[in-house]
């Protein structure tokens, strides 16, 4: 857009408009970017590998083993539970009787009755049978010990292996997530990249055209596609990526501006060569109206109010910048009203610049 336009109310507000709609393009293009970014993430045939995938694999068959063990190893508790509860039963027995028939026989020993010989004999063979059931609870207690302790070795070495087997189905989903990862990566890197490159191009071919402001809202969009939305999907090592490239285009950037500031240094010294006649018809409106704002001459962009506010010519390259209008008003020699009088300024460019004894250009 023309630098004209700040000197209007119509052209500000269209200048503003014009960046509210790059603005609001950049903004409805970042929301799309940050979808599709997003998105990107099930682009890869799968989807994203899951810890299950490699560990049921590894896993299921000893799970399903120590299952089967586990199943033994509970109803086997069940009769050891009631085997302990029996032996104890019978323990408790067997220690009731035994003082019953220590209190008997201290009573018969006390009175000195020998006739209960019959009932000593039942009694002794009675506390015989309970010690030998308490005997025998106890050898069934020991024989389900001596079959729990094989399963309960088992059960151990089948632990051991399913760690190992979680363990190393670890690592390969970690390998896996680090494929996916890089595979993601490229796919987002695939498609911000070249945003971000498209962007730059159309910068430095589009900007200054009538639909700069799309140029502009590309521009901004793909900057923020490539340095903010694609930050948090990075892999370790994305983040060097992201500097390696803002690095190219930072040098990038760097030799177009100074070849560009070269290209202007050589087309002022050209232009500067030529005379004064030439170099102001040179100068055209948008250019006298930017310049005469800045207070800086529109042949040599150098400030002219240097040699003082009522200075008529550019102390730098000798140009005629200011002519006296037939009314008497002073005026700007390139606008072409005079700003006392609104006539036609009735000298012209060429005859102000094609005066006797014209002095010759100053070197830049």
């Amino acid at each position: 857009m023309g630098n004209s336009q700040a000197y209007s109310r119509p052209a500000r507000l269209l200048r503003i408009a014009s960046w509210i709609i790059a603005i609001a393009f950049a903004i409805l293009l970042n929301m799309l970017g940050s979808l599709v970014i997003r998105d990107l993430m099930y682009a890869p045939r799968g989807g994203r590998p899951e810890v299950a995938q490699f560990s049921d694999a590894a896993t299921s068959p000893l799970a399903a083993q120590m299952r089967d063990l586990q199943l033994q190893r509970d109803a086997l508790n069940d009769r050891m539970e009631n085997t302990r509860i029996a032996h104890d039963r019978a323990g408790k027995l067997y220690v009731e009787a035994r003082e019953s028939f220590r209190n008997w026989i201290a009573t018969r020993q006390a009175t000195g009755d020998s006739r209960n010989d019959p009932e000593l004999l039942a009694r002794t063979r009675k506390l015989d049978e309970l010690q030998t059931s308490v005997v025998g609870w106890q050898s069934q207690q020991n024989a389900l010990a001596d079959e729990a302790r094989p399963i309960d070795a088992h059960l151990k070495q089948l632990r051991i292996e399913i760690a190992a087997a979680r363990q190393a189905a670890d690592k390969r989903y970690e390998a896996a997530s680090r494929r996916y990862e890089l595979i993601v990566f490229g796919w987002r890197l695939a498609l911000t990249l070249p945003l971000l490159l498209v962007g730059v191009w159309l910068f430095i071919r589009f900007r200054k055209s009538r639909y700069w402001p799309f140029v502009y809202g590309f521009g901004l969009f793909a900057l923020t596609a490539f340095f903010v939305e694609l930050v948090p999907y990075l892999p370790s090592f994305g983040g060097y990526v992201r500097v390696l490239v803002g690095i190219a285009l930072v040098v990038f950037a760097g030799i177009y501006m100074l070849r560009a500031f070269q290209k202007y240094v050589e087309r002022k010294r050209a232009d500067l060569e030529q005379s004064r006649t030439e170099r102001a018809r040179g100068v055209d409106y948008e250019k006298a109206l930017s310049t005469f704002q800045k207070k800086l001459c529109p042949s040599c962009d150098k400030p002219w109010h240097l040699g003082g506010e009522q200075a008529s010519y550019c102390i730098h390259c000798g140009l005629n910048l200011f002519k006296v209008c037939a009314c008497g008003g002073r005026n700007f020699a390139f606008f072409p009203f005079c700003n006392q009088c609104g006539e036609p300024v009735a000298e012209m460019v060429e005859r102000r610049s094609a005066e006797p004894g014209e002095r010759p250009p100053a070197s830049n």
